[in-house]
């Protein structure tokens, strides 16, 4: 059960509906579309027409044996897991067992370390995921991924305590990524890497502002610092950059099929004019961590506060505001 039909919800139930069967939850266009039409899957491989079983969110019906996969950006995470936690779960005689929140495993995909948390109020068996596929979302009802050899890659773990329904599920999940040619990893400290993650994420934004290419360097390397001093007040631990990858060959790029550099999901966000976006939850995440741990993040929350009025205004991309992070970034490397 794959809830959210965006970049990532979209490749993965495209990529899984090979191997096993696959129910996608999704609203709006996107809804629309795949009740009418199949999906327009690209990848370096080729292109290829999948038709979906799309459902509404209030339709779904749930069995033994489903596996939730949260899809959906980290802004509607919560609101998701408690729509879909006390719903009824079947079993194959049709007999209700109990809750999906007693007893389905659930699977957040996000990017950012809140989406685990938001979904603990509700449910038992929580798997994190930290996802790496180059996957782009523009046009309803094609989907682009840019991955090779592999599709991408995905760390699977289980942030809180480890229950046996959610170590059935990784070992099942894992295996059926693994034969849809997406790379696993399966570890037991998804927080750590999540973290690590987030030091990359706090500078998609950037993507988004008009400006040189050399100042978004600039400016992403003192946000990352940034990130990184706010992370160690917190006592959260990150790896190095390394610890993210999992397959050393995988290319992420396809220039053929218009997958490129700089088109991340904020950027992707921003470009359709989504009225929401992931900044509050990785810039804002830092900005959270650093008032509720008596630091400062100037940076991280001059950039939310540029990107969330943007976005009140319609979004768009080339947008305003780089000059004055620059400004920020001289004075942070300055002391």
């Amino acid at each position: 059960m794959i809830v959210g039909a965006g970049a990532v919800g979209a490749s993965f139930a495209a990529a899984l509906s090979d191997r096993t069967e696959v129910v996608v939850v999704a609203r709006g266009a996107n809804l629309d579309h795949l009740r009418a039409n199949p999906l327009t899957f690209r990848t370096s491989a080729g292109t290829r027409s999948v038709r979906l079983d799309a459902v509404a969110i209030d339709e779904l019906h749930l069995r033994t044996g489903d596996v939730l996969v949260l899809a959906v950006k980290t802004q509607h995470v919560g609101d998701v897991a408690e729509t879909l936690a006390w719903k009824p779960v079947h079993s194959p005689a049709g007999d209700v067992v109990g809750s999906a929140a007693e007893t389905l495993p659930v699977v957040t995909l996000q990017n950012g370390l809140d989406a685990e948390r938001a979904v603990a109020r509700w449910f038992a068996h929580i798997i994190g995921a930290t996802v790496l596929i180059a996957a782009r979302y523009t046009e309803v009802g094609e989907v682009r991924v840019g991955g090779r050899p592999s599709l991408g890659g995905v760390h699977l773990g289980q942030p809180y305590r480890s229950t046996g329904i959610g170590s059935d599920a990784i070992r099942e999940f894992a295996a059926d990524l693994r034969a849809v040619n997406i790379d696993v990893s399966e570890t037991s400290d998804i927080t750590k890497i999540k973290a690590t993650k987030i030091l990359h994420s706090v500078k998609n934004g950037l993507e988004v502002l008009a400006g040189a290419e050399s100042d978004r360097v600039r400016i992403g390397a003192a946000l990352e610092a940034e990130a990184r001093r706010v992370l160690a007040a917190a006592e959260i631990g990150y790896g190095a950059t390394r610890d993210l990858v999992i397959n050393a060959e995988q290319t992420s790029f396809d220039p053929d099929i218009d997958v490129v550099a700089g088109q991340q999901s904020t950027w992707q966000s921003f470009a359709r004019g989504a009225g929401s976006h992931e900044v509050d939850h990785l810039n804002g995440e830092i900005a959270l961590l650093a008032r509720l741990h008596g630091v400062d993040a100037p940076l991280n929350t001059k950039l939310q506060a540029l990107l969330g009025t943007a976005s009140e205004r319609g979004g768009g991309t080339d947008l305003a505001g780089l000059d004055s992070l620059a400004e920020l970034a001289a004075a942070s490397i300055a002391h």
